[in-house]
């Protein structure tokens, strides 16, 4: 068979397996042989100088569909893996009750922000929020319904800061930290206002809900994750003491 012929056929088979994957690529190529045997045996006897091309073309195509198959079938199975590992770390990120961060990738997001605006001399703000009276949910109404408030409040608040670039992570109970990179104090205490009149704004579950906020800004390369924290978290309980639903 000339050359140029068995290079046409192979790279047909390739082709087809990469462009509709195994089981499609699969039945185009026995589509393929089955064409072609159909053809031998529609035009009668075949001449003995034919034959080994016809041979010839159907070995290849069986055998670089063959090789061909095995080859897409790895690469789809590690794929399929990968895909599957990358959801469960995802999964593994969030807080499973209310799908924002949890308290170990809330930190890693924190050390990894600071990191990021030392090194390129970026302003960098957090925003500690908890909310007011919350034991007193769970006690008048339920743990169900408790749970509902949290879910609401932690979509609610991210929600309202991702089109910023920010990010909500769950630091444990009714904690909520807001990540804000590239945003200085005062830009950020705007931030939590709007936070703080959207959530007092409009029910919660059903219930009319507030919450305390506290800003912390990064200053300086003596900072780290634990002082920024404690700033806001400061602030945060500041706000507690001056009669919850409101901003520090």
């Amino acid at each position: 068979m000339p050359f140029h012929l068995t290079l046409w056929l192979t790279m047909n088979v390739l082709v087809s397996y990469l462009v509709f994957g195994t089981r499609l690529g699969t039945a185009v190529n026995l589509g393929s042989v089955l064409t072609m045997i159909v053809s031998v045996l529609m035009n009668g006897p075949v001449e003995a100088s034919n034959m080994a091309d016809w041979v010839t073309a159907i070995i290849v195509l069986g055998g670089t569909g063959l090789i061909a198959f095995n080859v897409m079938a790895f690469i789809e199975q590690n794929l399929s893996a990968h895909q599957q590992t990358s959801q469960r770390l995802q999964a593994a990120r969030k807080d499973a009750l209310t799908e924002v961060l949890g308290r170990s990738a809330t930190e890693e997001e924190l050390e990894r922000s600071i990191e990021q605006a030392l090194k390129n001399r970026a302003p960098l703000s957090i925003i500690v929020t908890d909310i007011d009276h919350f034991k007193r949910v769970n006690d008048v109404h339920g743990h169900g319904t408790g749970d509902d408030v949290l879910r609401s409040f932690g979509k609610r608040l991210r929600r309202s800061v991702s089109t910023s670039g920010g990010q909500v992570g769950r630091w444990g109970g009714e904690e909520f930290l807001v990540i804000l990179p590239g945003m200085a104090r005062p830009d950020a205490v705007a931030v939590a206002e709007r936070l703080r009149a959207e959530v007092a704004g409009e029910p919660i579950a059903g219930l009319n809900v507030t919450a305390s906020f506290g800003v912390g800004s990064l200053r300086g390369q003596e900072d780290s994750a634990e002082d920024l924290f404690a700033r806001a978290d400061s602030a945060m309980y500041n706000a507690k003491r001056n009669g919850r639903n409101s901003v520090r």
